[in-house]
C-alpha cells in the first residue's frame, strides 16, 4: 500500500511517481482513543465511522461508534464518535465529552470549526486534520450577501487545538480533481489523519475493512493513499491534481427518435429477460 501509484482510478490524472510513504508511528493504545468525525449528511461521514470500527474489530480492539445526524439526512452537520480500546473496560460511555478527543478528522470546514465539535477538542492536544475547503450552507439560500471566512474558521480550530497540531487542507477540491468525485474528500482526509500518526490502527485492518464493506473498494483505497501522500508531499499531490479535472465533458445528446428509442428499449428488455420478453 505504500508503493508507487501508477495511476489513479476513475479521476485519469495521468502516469505519476512518488517515492515509498513512510510507516507513522501510531498512537500507543494504553486507554481508550478517542476519535471524532465531522463532515455532512450524504457524503459518506457515517461509512468511515463504520470503516474504523471495523478496523479495531480486524484488530482484535474493542469500539464504539456513535452517529450523531440530529435531523440532518442530506447535506447537514454530521459526527461520528468513534471510541477505540484495548479492552471493554476501557469504555464507559459512546459520546465523546467536552475536551475528550484525541484527534478529528474534519471533513467540513464549517462543521469542524463549529462549537459542537469545538468543545470535544483538548485545547493544546488534539490532533486535528481538516479540509478547509469552503461548502455554502443554506443560509446562502436566504441571505445573498451572506459570506463565510476561510481563514477565520481555520484560526478558531487552530486557536483552540494549538498552532502545531493542526493541518488544513482544500480536501474537497484535491480530491475531486484527483478521483473525480467529492465523495473522495472522506475517505482522502482519513489517509491523510492516518499517516500524520493520528489513527491507532494498522494500515492493514484499515484496508481490509475497506474491503469487507464491499462498496467501491479500489476507489476508496485510492483516495485513502492519495490523502496519505498529501499528508507527506502536498505539492506534489497539488501537481497530481493539477493535471486532472473534476469538470466532467458534457453528456451527448441523446437520440429520442422512435428507433432509437425502440432499439435501446429492445437491448435493455433483453438483457433483463430474454430476446421473446423484448
Amino acid at each position: 500500500h505504500g508503493g508507487t501509484l501508477r495511476k489513479a482510478k476513475k479521476g485519469g490524472v495521468g502516469n505519476v511517481d512518488f517515492p515509498d510513504l513512510p510507516m507513522p508511528a501510531r498512537p500507543e493504545l494504553t486507554r481508550d482513543y478517542s476519535l471524532l468525525l465531522t463532515g455532512v449528511g450524504g457524503t459518506g461521514v457515517v461509512t468511515v465511522g463504520q470503516v474504523l470500527g471495523m478496523a479495531a474489530h480486524v484488530e482484535g480492539l474493542v469500539t464504539s461508534v456513535l452517529d450523531v445526524t440530529g435531523l440532518a439526512q442530506k447535506y447537514g452537520a454530521v459526527m461520528s464518535h468513534v471510541r477505540i480500546a484495548p479492552t471493554a473496560d476501557h469504555l464507559h460511555a459512546t459520546r465523546i465529552a467536552d475536551a475528550e478527543a484525541d484527534a478529528v478528522v474534519g471533513c467540513d470546514l464549517v462543521v469542524t470549526a463549529g462549537d459542537e465539535a469545538l468543545l470535544r477538542i483538548k485545547p493544546g492536544t488534539s490532533r486535528v486534520v481538516v479540509a478547509s475547503d469552503l461548502v455554502p450552507t443554506t443560509d446562502f439560500s436566504r441571505n445573498p450577501d451572506w459570506q463565510l471566512d476561510q481563514n477565520a474558521l481555520i484560526e478558531r480550530i487552530r486557536a483552540r487545538c494549538g498552532k502545531d497540531n493542526l493541518l488544513a487542507v482544500e480536501g474537497l477540491r484535491i480530491a475531486s480533481r484527483l478521483m473525480g468525485d467529492t465523495l473522495a474528500t472522506n475517505m482522502f482526509m482519513l489517509g491523510a489523519a492516518w499517516q500524520k500518526g493520528y489513527i491507532p490502527l494498522s494500515l492493514d485492518s484499515i484496508m481490509r475493512a475497506i474491503e469487507l464493506n464491499g462498496a467501491q473498494v479500489e476507489f476508496n483505497k485510492t483516495s485513502f493513499l492519495w490523502g496519505r501522500r498529501a499528508a507527506v508531499d502536498l505539492d506534489a499531490v497539488e501537481k497530481a491534481a493539477a493535471t486532472g479535472s473534476s469538470v466532467k465533458p458534457l453528456p451527448k445528446r441523446i437520440d429520442m427518435s422512435r428507433d432509437a428509442v425502440v432499439a435501446r428499449s429492445m437491448a435493455y428488455l433483453t438483457y433483463y429477460q430474454d430476446e421473446a420478453y423484448a
